[in-house]
């Protein structure tokens, strides 16, 4: 029976097959394109997608993606796998999509993948400043249109999401596929417990990724992008 992280509630466990990545925080909603080529993931993708189930990405916090089991992040999220490119020696290019955020409770297995003991997390609202929805909804407006405009187009009109969650949601998956956010500050976007939360880190975020973007469609350049602080 294959395996969907909607028909576990939140706070219910569940065994998960998990590819830590160095370098990389996979948001819900966040298309991630993989190259597979070490012999145990090769086998656990397939495994996935013959049994139609997700895996689990986490951020690397020690080790290396490749040989030892690295130690990874406790916060991340299932991955499902959209399309397959079989190439030679039985390498794989994929590309999956970021479903729902999981926390690692335990590792239940390390040959010849990882395997761990997760839990499914709840969005929830939390305590939510009018100020911060207000600033994230303008800011993600004009990211929106800046991207739009670096590509020679323009936005009349942005469709922003209307509750706190999925604004936050939305917010964050957008500044994760658009800008070269370092690796820690993904991490504790993701790791932010409330949508409220999320919104607070999110507005200083998006402020500064917009000054990026005015700059680099200011000079009609393609986006080089300084990391931001």
């Amino acid at each position: 029976m294959a395996i969907n992280p909607d028909d576990f509630p939140p706070g219910s466990y569940v065994e998960l097959p998990l590819f830590p990545l160095n370098n990389v925080v996979l948001f819900p909603g966040m298309p991630l394109p993989l190259h597979i080529f070490e012999e145990r993931y090769k086998a656990m993708i397939g495994d996935c997608v013959r049994r139609s189930e997700p895996f689990g990405v986490l951020l690397i916090k020690e080790g290396n993606e490749v040989g030892e089991p690295a130690s990874p992040h406790s916060v991340g999220t299932t991955a499902r796998v959209s399309q397959v490119q079989r190439l030679q020696e039985g390498r794989l290019n994929i590309l999956t999509r970021g479903e729902r955020r999981f926390e690692l409770l335990e590792t239940v297995q390390t040959t010849p993948h990882l395997v761990g003991l997760v839990r499914y997390i709840e969005d929830e609202e939390g305590v939510v400043s009018s100020t911060a929805v207000a600033g994230v909804r303008e800011q993600y407006i004009q990211l929106q249109r800046h991207l739009t405009a670096m590509s020679g187009g323009w936005d009349r009109e942005v469709s922003v999401p209307d509750s706190a969650i999925d604004l936050a949601r939305t917010s964050a998956t957008a500044l994760a596929v658009s800008l070269p956010l370092p690796p820690d500050v993904r991490q504790d976007l993701l790791e932010a417990r409330t949508a409220g939360e999320q919104l607070e880190k999110l507005l200083s975020l998006m402020r500064q990724a917009n000054r990026i973007v005015a700059e680099q469609v200011e000079q009609n350049t393609p986006f080089k992008g300084p990391r931001l602080n």
